[in-house]
């Protein structure tokens, strides 16, 4: 069993933290690469990447990676060896309580960022169109 565990991928998940220390502690290990795809609110969490938030990253023993616990992430399969990794997340009850009550999550989700961008975009284009409309106005 446990080499079959080994080739099974850690599925694309989010952390139930506000951030999470993953710390390499080492054997020899081929394969498992952490990957990355972008910070998203729960709205958003099954959303399309874009290119800017691909990231891989090949752990090394002794190293750690430090990250929010809603960047969406997995681990491809170890293909050799064995990868240990010690975990911790970090939760803030205070974080959580304002949570409940936030509306606007444009400030770290990359989709709601996208999002606000486009409604942006639209506003000046309308304000832009009805501005040419009255500069262009027929005078009688």
């Amino acid at each position: 069993m446990r080499g079959q565990r080994s080739l099974l991928m850690h599925s694309f998940h989010v952390d139930d933290s506000e951030v999470t220390l993953n710390v390499c502690l080492g054997k020899q290990f081929s394969g498992g690469t952490l990957f990355f795809r972008g910070v998203r609110c729960d709205e958003h969490v099954h959303s399309e990447s874009q290119p800017e938030e691909i990231i891989d990253y090949s752990h090394v023993p002794g190293r750690a990676v430090l990250h929010r616990g809603r960047h969406r992430h997995g681990a491809r399969a170890t293909t050799s060896g064995q990868r240990v990794n010690l975990l911790l997340w970090c939760r803030s009850s205070v974080f959580r309580e304002l949570k409940k009550y936030q509306k606007d999550f444009s400030k770290w989700c990359g989709e709601c960022q996208r999002e606000k961008k486009e409604r942006q975009r639209l506003a000046v284009g309308a304000t832009k169109l009805e501005l040419f409309k009255r500069l262009h106005k027929p005078t009688s």
